[in-house]
């Protein structure tokens, strides 16, 4: 009787164990995310888009721990202005406009792609002050 008891919660055990260890990395991340622990999914993240730059949705996710670790050094810009430039949904999109946009004006940029952004972020602005 005992082993019928038994067996059944091994099984359920042993399943969550494979499935935790085999789960694709985009789904970790999410997982890891969610539970907060946004070091661990940054870890996993930075080489994964190293490998796979073409895939999009690895940029907002990295670009959301970011905005998390309220970081705004080279490489937190570098990705906020991927994620401006390639229009790629990202749910803090007013908020890394001004970031993106003080970065460009450090770096002396005037082309027509920094200026588009500056401008955006001077609307948006004009916008906040507004309301």
């Amino acid at each position: 009787m005992f082993q019928f008891v038994l067996l059944p919660i091994l099984i359920i055990v042993l399943l969550v164990i494979v499935a935790v260890t085999w789960i694709p990395s985009e789904n970790k991340i999410k997982y890891l995310m969610w539970r907060g622990n946004y070091d661990k999914a940054r870890k996993i993240l930075e080489p994964l888009l190293a490998e796979n730059p073409e895939r999009l949705s690895l940029y907002r996710h990295l670009a959301e721990i970011y905005y998390f670790e309220n970081r705004k050094d080279k490489r937190a810009l570098r990705i906020f202005d991927i994620i401006l430039r390639l229009k790629i949904p990202f749910q803090w999109r007013n908020e890394i406009y001004p970031l993106v946009a003080k970065y460009y004006i450090s770096e002396g940029r005037t082309d027509s792609e920094a200026l588009e952004i500056i401008e955006r972020a001077v609307e948006k602005e004009l916008i906040r002050i507004k309301m």
